[in-house]
C-alpha cells in the first residue's frame, strides 16, 4: 500500500461493488465513523426506488466513497500536469511542491466524500417535498401553529445560507460546518482547514474561503475552482460517472454502462486564458458519448420511470402527513428532543442532534414513523403510510406510462413533423386552463361513472426533461460531436408524466382496479386536444 494517501497516511481499504479497491487514509478513516457518515449507510441513493426496482437499496455512503475515488484520481492527473507544466502549476498553485500537491488532492477527495452529506431520508425523491414545506408550506396545505412556526425557522436557516439547485445543498453546509466543530479536537493536522476548503469548493458562491487560509496551504482559489468542476460540472463529472454505473449495476439496467477508466484516461488538462480547464481531445469523444448516451437513457428507463415518480408523490404525501398528524401520535416520535415536527427540517437544530446521535434522520427513522402513523395516524394518514409500506395499489395511478406512445398516436392522427407535436403537448401540459378540460373531460368523467365524487380525485402532472442542451458538456465536444449534439436534441423531448389518487383509501381503491379505463380515457382525450390545435 502507498504511505501516503493525499494530506494522510494510508489507512485501509473498502472493497466497493464499482471501483474495486477503494483506498483510504487515516483522516478518511476518522470521518466515515463520525455520526454524519454514519446516517449515509441508512439512506438510499435512489430513495424507495427499490418498490419499483427490487435491488435498487444501495447507498449515499458508497456513492460518496465512489465519487470520493474519482475525483482523487482526477486530481492526481492535474497533479501529473502541473509537475510538467509550469503554467497550469502557476495558474493553481502559490508553489508547486510534494506537500501543495497532496494538500489539492486531500481537498478534492474530500469535497467528494462531502459533497452528498446534507441529504434527507429517501434522497432526492423527498427533496422537492422538503422544498416545498419549508418555502411553500400553504401549497402543501400544511397548518397549525407550531408545525407552521417550525417551518419558519427552519426556512430562516436555509436562507442564510441559500442553496443551488438542491436545497441538500443548505443542508450539507449545516452538517459540515458541524462536523469541522467535531474534529477540531480530533488531533489530525489541518482537517478542519481542508475540510472547510472542501466545502468551499463544492459551493463556491455560498461558502466564502479565505485568501490567508489558501495561501497558508498554497492552493489558489483558481484550484477550487478547478475541484468544484471536478465534481460537479455536468455531463462528465465523477459525481455523475460514479451514480450512472452504480445506479445502473444495482437497478439491473444495462443502460448506464460507461466505461469509467477511458473516460478518465481520455481527459487533458490545459490553460485557456486565465483558467484550467479540463478537455477532452477528439481521441476521447467515443467515452464521453456513452456518458451521454447513458445519462439519457437512464433518465427514461430509471429516475423518470412512471412508477418511480408515482412513488416519489407517494413519499411526499406521506411525509406532509406526518408533520401535520406529529403532536397526536403516540408515542410522539422524538418528544424529548423535538418542540414540534418543523424543528426535523431545521438544518441547525438537525445538525447538534446528529452530532449527538441522539436523531440520525435517515431512512430507517422515517420509515418507523411512517409505520407509527400506519397503526395510529388518521384515516388520511394510515393511506398514505400504507402506500410507503409496500400496499402497491394506494400508490397514485398513472396516466401516462410513456410519452413516446401518446406523440405516436398524435402522429398517427395528425400526421405532421414530430416537433410540432412535442410542441403542441407541451403546451397543453403547461397550459393550467386547458389541462384541467382534458382531466375534467376524462378522468372527473370516468369518476362520475363509477359514483365517486371528482372532487376527491386528484390529478398531478409531473413534466421533465432529460437534458435542456449541452451547456454542460467538456469545453470543445459539444461543438464537434455531432452525436452528442442529435442526442442533446432527442432528450430535450419532454417526459410528461400524469398520475392520478385520492386521499381517501376506499375511494382510491376504486380508482386502481379502474386503471387501465382511466388511463385509456385520459390519453384519448389528450391526443383529442393536441391533434385539433394541429389542426386548426
Amino acid at each position: 500500500m502507498i504511505e501516503h494517501l493525499g494530506f494522510y497516511r494510508a489507512r485501509a481499504v473498502v472493497q466497493d461493488a464499482i471501483h474495486g479497491i477503494i483506498p483510504i487514509n487515516e483522516a478518511e478513516y476518522y470521518l466515515i465513523q463520525t455520526p454524519f457518515f454514519r446516517r449515509l449507510h441508512d439512506i438510499k441513493q435512489l430513495g424507495l426506488s427499490n418498490l419499483v426496482f427490487p435491488s435498487a437499496t444501495h447507498s449515499r455512503f458508497e456513492h460518496s466513497l465512489g465519487v470520493m475515488h474519482l475525483a482523487s484520481r482526477v486530481a492526481q492527473k492535474v497533479v501529473e500536469v502541473s509537475r510538467r507544466s509550469s503554467k497550469v502549476c502557476s495558474n493553481l498553485f502559490h508553489e508547486c511542491s510534494d506537500r501543495v500537491y497532496r494538500a489539492f488532492v486531500q481537498v478534492a477527495r474530500f469535497a467528494g466524500l462531502l459533497h452528498d452529506l446534507g441529504h434527507l431520508p429517501f434522497s432526492h425523491m423527498l427533496e422537492d417535498a422538503v422544498s416545498d414545506l419549508v418555502f411553500n408550506p400553504a401549497e402543501r396545505g400544511v397548518s397549525g401553529e407550531g408545525l407552521l412556526r417550525g417551518l419558519g425557522e427552519a426556512r430562516a436557516r436555509i436562507s442564510e445560507v441559500g442553496f443551488g439547485s438542491k436545497i441538500h445543498e443548505a443542508y450539507t453546509i449545516y452538517f459540515t460546518g458541524k462536523l469541522i466543530e467535531i474534529v477540531e479536537e480530533s488531533g489530525y493536522e489541518n482537517l478542519g482547514v481542508l475540510l472547510g476548503l472542501a466545502l468551499g469548493s463544492l459551493n463556491p458562491s455560498l461558502v466564502r474561503v479565505s485568501e490567508e487560509l489558501l495561501e497558508d496551504l498554497g492552493v489558489r482559489v483558481e484550484a477550487c475552482r478547478l475541484i468544484n468542476n471536478i465534481i460537479s460540472s455536468g455531463i462528465v463529472d465523477v459525481d455523475r460517472l460514479d451514480y450512472l454505473v452504480r445506479d445502473a449495476k444495482y437497478t439491473g439496467v444495462i443502460y448506464g454502462y460507461i466505461d469509467i477508466d477511458r473516460v478518465l484516461e481520455s481527459l487533458e488538462v490545459k490553460v485557456e486564458g486565465d483558467s484550467v480547464v479540463v478537455k477532452v481531445p477528439p481521441k476521447g469523444f467515443q467515452p464521453v458519448e456513452d456518458v451521454f448516451d447513458a445519462r439519457f437513457k437512464m433518465y427514461k428507463t430509471v429516475y423518470y420511470h412512471h412508477k418511480f415518480v408515482g412513488v416519489q408523490i407517494a413519499l411526499g404525501n406521506a411525509f406532509t402527513q406526518l408533520l401535520m398528524e406529529w403532536d397526536d401520535l403516540q408515542p410522539k416520535p422524538h418528544s424529548e428532543v423535538l418542540e414540534n415536527a418543523g424543528d426535523l427540517l431545521n438544518p441547525v437544530k438537525l445538525s447538534n442532534l446528529i452530532a449527538g446521535g441522539l436523531i440520525y434522520f435517515d431512512d430507517v427513522e422515517l420509515l418507523s414513523m411512517f409505520k407509527l402513523m400506519a397503526f395510529k395516524g388518521s384515516r388520511r394518514g394510515r393511506r398514505w403510510a400504507k402506500s410507503i409500506l409496500h400496499e402497491r395499489h394506494l400508490l397514485p395511478v398513472s396516466l401516462i406510462k410513456r410519452v413516446d406512445e401518446v406523440i405516436a398516436e398524435i402522429s398517427r392522427a395528425a400526421g405532421g413533423h414530430v416537433n410540432l407535436i412535442v410542441q403542441e403537448l407541451e403546451n397543453v401540459a403547461n397550459d393550467r386552463d386547458v389541462f384541467e378540460g382534458v382531466v375534467e373531460r376524462s378522468i372527473a368523467r370516468k369518476a362520475r361513472e363509477l359514483g365517486l365524487d371528482p372532487s376527491e380525485v386528484k390529478v398531478e402532472k409531473t413534466p421533465r426533461k432529460v437534458v435542456r442542451g449541452i451547456g454542460g458538456a467538456p469545453a470543445g465536444i459539444a461543438e464537434a460531436s455531432l452525436y452528442i449534439r442529435m442526442l442533446a436534441e432527442v432528450a430535450s423531448t419532454p417526459i410528461i408524466l400524469v398520475h392520478a389518487y385520492s386521499d381517501d383509501e376506499v375511494i382510491h381503491v376504486s380508482l386502481y382496479k379502474e386503471r387501465g379505463r382511466l388511463r385509456r380515457a385520459f390519453v384519448d382525450e389528450l391526443v383529442r386536444e393536441v391533434v385539433a390545435r394541429l389542426r386548426a
